[in-house]
């Protein structure tokens, strides 16, 4: 009797040291829809969910209000999270599409951040020129609203060729939309297309200056090479910006390790695949295998 409770006490210990050096969870790693949309046998949303759940994601984008009801009955049946909202806002459109408002108080109590991407679908605004700023700044804090009653985030997306596509004029919006939920998000592939090679040296200076208002990242695999003369279609700066994680000559490993353990930034990091070339499934199962690794690098500093 007296050596079983030794050895129990023993299993205890040793549970208790083990714990105390596996690393804590710090941020979820999840992957934009864009990694198994269009795949030839993921086709469903269910099977995409379940796909990517089983391999060791943590959440998956929602992409577009088109998708919201197929994604969302496909992640409540996985117990799974929509990591972020993708929504269109179309400043040539009279007001918010009808359908944010329900979807959002669909959300409610979840871990899902609104991100609207915001466009002029008719050019009247050119793409960071400042001259619909006004009209954002009061649809975001009607986004805000919503998103409260909620308990949801929401972020402003920079793209690039959108109107907001410039990191400098979301950080711009979001003080003068001036509400504790609303922030913004760091996109590794539209910050290279919009930012020139001699600008990007200290973006460990830019990340600093967005931390307040920081609450997604994306990234990917990324040559930092220029966008001059390239298109913006698949075949184009893509191909330079969005490459499988853990490989091109931007260090990616490098912003993440920042970000989060020199920030301090706890919110959630997606990657990026769209028009990434081979095969999705595959694709995920390496990009999985590098967020482990680089989660394994995290650990042991």
């Amino acid at each position: 009797m007296k050596k079983l409770l030794i050895f129990g006490w023993l299993v205890i210990l040793a549970g208790t040291v083990l714990a105390q050096r596996l690393p804590k969870k710090q941020n979820d790693f999840f992957v934009l829809h864009n990694a198994i949309r269009g795949d030839s046998t993921y086709k469903t949303f269910d099977q995409q969910v379940q796909l990517i759940k089983s391999l060791g994601f943590d959440g998956v984008e929602i992409n577009q209000l088109d998708s919201f009801d197929g994604m969302k009955a496909a992640l409540d049946k996985h117990q799974f999270t929509g990591s972020y909202f993708y929504i269109k806002m179309d400043l040539d459109d009279p007001q918010l599409d009808s359908r944010i408002e329900p979807a959002i108080r669909a959300l409610r109590g979840s871990k899902t951040i609104i991100a609207p991407f915001i466009v002029s679908g008719k050019k009247r605004f050119a793409p960071s020129s400042g001259g619909a700023d006004t009209i954002v700044v009061r649809r975001m804090r009607q986004l805000a609203d919503w998103s409260k009653q909620a308990n949801l985030q929401v972020v402003i997306y920079p793209h690039v060729d959108f109107y907001v596509e410039r990191i400098d004029h979301a950080l711009r919006l979001v003080k003068q939309i001036d509400r504790p939920n609303v922030g913004l998000t760091f996109n590794l592939c539209h910050w290279l297309a919009t930012t020139p090679k001699a600008e990007r040296a200290d973006w460990k200076g830019l990340l600093t200056t967005l931390k307040p208002h920081l609450k997604m990242i994306t990234i990917s695999g990324a040559n930092n090479v220029d966008a001059a003369g390239m298109n913006n279609g698949p075949g184009g700066i893509w191909n330079q910006y969005i490459l499988p994680l853990g490989t091109g000559s931007f260090d990616t490993y490098e912003l993440v390790r920042f970000a989060v353990q020199d920030l301090g930034f706890r919110g959630p990091i997606g990657v990026q695949c769209f028009a990434m070339k081979g095969d999705k499934p595959t694709n995920l199962r390496n990009t999985i295998a590098v967020l482990r690794e680089y989660q394994a690098r995290l650990a042991k500093r």
